[in-house]
This record gives structure tokens, sequence and C-alpha cells, in this order.
């Protein structure tokens, strides 16, 4: 992803509870500290599209969506192939996802696009997508370039007030109220197929920006009687959906883990995602070894 963020990220903790939190979280969020090193390989292509669109994607429209005119810029030098999806098709699937999902109008909006090829970490391509609306909010999507599958629909945003840092330990034991808050999401926006079957917990976090602003995380899983799952993140400070993982993700991260190792594989892979975006990012091996070790979170400072 190529949006300079500028002053916005600081620091970010993840826990380690869960493999596949691991692999998905920790590369997702990441993604947001990447912004600002590749700022400098931006390339600018305003557009706008007036007239309803009816590709890819429109058997998954909301009943309520209404098409804006929003402007779209590629940015990054990775350039889609023939097989891909057009820059159009993927920002109108992002405008769709994001009005679905957080109700957000992109009247007038900057959609900053990003071709991700697929790599040694990354089994496919990917189109990722950034809106900047403020200094404290910012939405994100990304999906499959290749067959349009959502992959994670995502709102980053930072709260000035008294926010803890640590974990909040007692929601490891005692999260039903978060568990029903993901059931209800997952089946208000058919984010599984069929019915919910199970909800399970896996992992917290903690997110600060430069000016202090700040929001903190619990993540859940929820699996339909089919085996579909997806990956549910609220905000611990106000209880609002943050972000959505679906099933196509976490596939991928899946398919890195070995058997009986899956908590160390998945952090490599995240480390090795990182490394390859970022080479000047530069990991602390003692922390990585307790986070192996202990579970303990990770603490990454831009």
């Amino acid at each position: 992803m190529g949006l300079d963020r500028g002053n916005e990220m600081k620091t970010i903790v993840l826990g380690s509870v869960a493999a596949i939190a691991a692999a998905t979280l920790v590369f997702g969020v990441l993604s947001q500290t990447v912004k600002g090193a590749e700022s400098a390989k931006t390339q600018a292509v305003p557009t706008r599209y007036s007239i309803p669109y009816t590709g890819a994607g429109n058997s998954d429209l909301p009943p309520d969506y209404v098409k804006k005119e929003y402007q779209v810029k590629l940015v990054g030098k990775d350039q889609p192939t023939v097989n891909d999806l057009k820059l159009e098709e993927a920002a109108e699937l992002a405008a769709q996802q994001l009005w679905r999902v957080f109700a957000v109008d992109l009247s007038d909006r900057t959609l900053e696009m990003t071709y991700n090829p697929a790599s040694t970490t990354q089994q496919r391509a990917i189109w990722s997508v950034a809106v900047k609306i403020s200094d404290t909010l910012l939405y994100e999507y990304a999906l499959d370039a290749v067959t349009g599958e959502h992959h994670l629909v995502a709102k980053r945003i930072y709260h000035h007030a008294d926010i803890p840092e640590g974990m909040d330990k007692s929601l490891i034991t005692n999260h039903e109220e978060y568990q029903a808050l993901a059931k209800k999401a997952a089946e208000a926006y058919r984010l599984v197929s069929d019915k919910v079957a199970a909800v399970e917990y896996i992992s917290q976090g903690y997110q600060e920006d430069r000016a202090g602003a700040k929001n903190s995380s619990i993540t859940l899983q929820v699996k339909s009687d089919k085996g579909e799952v997806a990956q549910l993140s609220f905000s611990r400070y106000n209880q609002e959906l943050l972000a959505v993982e679906f099933s196509s993700w976490l596939k991928e991260a899946e398919a890195y883990q070995v058997p009986g190792e899956p908590e160390l594989k998945a952090l490599d892979l995240a480390e090795q995602r990182v490394r390859e975006r970022t080479p000047d990012l530069l990991f602390d091996e003692k922390t990585l070894k307790e986070v192996r070790e202990s579970g303990k979170p990770i603490l990454i400072e831009k």
C-alpha cells in the first residue's frame, strides 16, 4: 500500500494469541507503517468515474448503494496485468464494500490504489485501497486482483481519549459481549456463508498515532456451519467495528503454517512480508524471541 500518512502512525501493539492472527494482523497493520517508506514511488493517475458500474462483484452490491463520484489515484511502481481487475473495477468494489460495512460516503474523496503482485509470501496479486478522511480516520480495503474476492475491509480510527495501552486480561475468558457483536455483524453483512456456528477469541491490540490519539481492539473469529471463517476486530474503547478479514485472506496465511509450530511459522511469514516491503525497518531479534517464547505483544515503532 502506498499512502503517505505523515505523522499518523506511531506505535502498534499486537497480541500473538493465534497463528492466523499473527500472520494476517501483523501484515495488515504493518502495511500502514510501510506507506511512508513507499511514498517516493507514487505515480498519480487522477480519474473520475460517473457512470454506474456493472462489472465484477455486482452480485454483492448493497441494496441501498448509490454510486458516488470519487477520484482514483494509482500509487506505487507495480502495474496490473491483463488478467487482473482494472483500476476502476477494483476501486468500485472498494466503494461498494466500504459502504456496505461502514456506510462510507466517498463523494469527492480520493481512493489511493496500490497493485501488489504475487510473491513468495503472497500467493495471488492483490489490489489494496486507502481512503484518508482526516488525520485520525483512514479506511482500507484489499481484494484478490484476479477474482475480486474480498480480503480485508478496515476502519483505522484514533481517539483523543484515555485508552490503556495494555491488554485487558479479563477479556481473554469473558468476551461474550464481543462474541455477540461479532455474530450480529457477520449475519448482518453476510461475512460467512449460511449460519454462524461459533465465535472464538483471537487477540487484542493497541494503536496510537504521533499526535497521541489512540485506539485499542479485540479480534474474534467467526465460523459458519459450513466451515467458512472471518475475523472481526472491534474497538475496546467504544465497541465499533474496525476490521473484517475474509476467508480468502485467512486461508492464505494458513497455507504457510507448519504442523506442530504454527505460531512460529506465522511470525516468520509476517516478518518476511514486512522485510520485503520495507527493507529499512529493523527488527529487534530479542523482542521477536520473546514473542515466540512467551506470546507477548509485538511493539513496532516507526
